[in-house]
């Protein structure tokens, strides 16, 4: 089972990473931000806090500090969705599988226990 969850950290680890590089690199993403008043600086921020946490995130020695730099993200990306009236459903998407995730991975009981509180999920 810990494979299991460890092997679902990495992959949504790379799905956010694949999703974040074009805040960075993409021209429409870059044109969109400065559209919106926010600069350079604060996109590259928002994107750093988020690749940064989803590397650590992918390790289980920093799955805790990846998982606050992902919450940190997420909270900044939703508010700014939020103010230009969108709904950011894709990144509570993000925070409640990394929250199961991170629970399914923290969790100490018998691998039993563990195997059948996780594996419904």
């Amino acid at each position: 089972m810990r494979v299991t969850v460890a092997s679902g950290r990495g992959l949504l680890a790379g799905w956010l990473i694949a999703a974040t590089l074009p805040l960075l690199l993409n021209p429409h993403s870059v044109a969109a931000w400065s559209s919106t008043g926010l600069g350079d600086p604060a996109r590259v921020a928002l994107a750093a806090v988020e690749l940064l946490g989803a590397a650590l995130f992918a390790f289980e020695r920093t799955i805790v500090a990846g998982f606050a730099l992902l919450v940190a993200s997420f909270v900044a990306a939703a508010v700014i969705h939020l103010h230009h009236d969108e709904m950011p459903w894709w990144l509570i998407a993000y925070a409640v599988t990394a929250i199961l995730l991170l629970y399914c991975t923290r969790i100490k009981v018998p691998s039993a226990k563990l195997s059948s509180s996780c594996s419904a999920r």
